[in-house]
């Protein structure tokens, strides 16, 4: 790490370090420029839902960003301490406006390199359970942002970031992915919030609060 404090001044460090003091773990109110940040200095971990229907059709939402436009697979980042369950359903009622019956393991595990950084997918199978709230596009109507649409194969004009998701799909139809991907998890430490230096510190033998 002397490296990296080494490219930074200490009024700068002491600011990152306000920050965090600030935040006190609470990643999801990060604001965009330093939510920006994150992403393009670490990895993060998102999971995707790949809902399928009977007919094996994929139901993928529009998206619209700086990054580019395209289909995608719904997803979302996994929040500071927050189970991969909850995010889950929150990921289900956010893009789909309904409930899903999500798979306990996911089917397979997705890293992208992008503009943004690099993030780690956890995807899971998914089916829809009741009628989605968000508008279903069909034909050619051209679609908005957060539109949904089923599809028999991947579609030409696939998110860029989600062009991985070809191969994905490819390997699920041969019955590569049936039996899912392990996941091993451990949950352990936590930040003493009560020391009054913004830095605190890690109990390696106390439980995640």
């Amino acid at each position: 790490m002397t490296g990296h404090d080494e490219a930074l001044s200490a009024e700068e460090l002491k600011t990152l370090e306000g920050l965090l003091a600030r935040l006190d773990g609470r990643g999801a109110e990060l604001p965009w420029p330093l939510f920006r940040f994150v992403n393009e200095v670490v990895a993060t971990v998102n999971v995707d839902l790949l809902v399928q229907d009977a007919a094996g059709r994929v139901l993928l939402a529009w998206r619209d960003d700086p990054f580019g436009r395209g289909w995608h697979v719904p997803g979302s980042i996994i929040r500071h301490r927050e189970e991969v369950g909850h995010r889950l359903e929150a990921c289900a009622r956010d893009e789909f406006g309904c409930d899903v019956a999500v798979a306990d393991r996911a089917m397979a595990i997705v890293q992208i390199f992008d503009d943004r950084g690099h993030s780690v997918s956890l995807c899971h199978r998914a089916t829809l359970r009741g009628v989605p709230g968000r508008r279903l596009v069909t034909g050619d109507r051209a679609p908005e942002a957060g539109d949904l649409r089923w599809f028999e194969a991947p579609p030409a004009d696939l998110y860029p970031s989600h062009l991985v998701y070809r191969d994905v799909l490819e390997a699920a139809g041969r019955g590569e992915l049936d039996g899912g991907a392990p996941l091993f998890t451990q949950h352990v430490g936590r930040r003493d919030a009560a020391r009054d230096a913004p830095e605190g510190s890690i109990s390696s033998d106390a439980a995640l609060a």
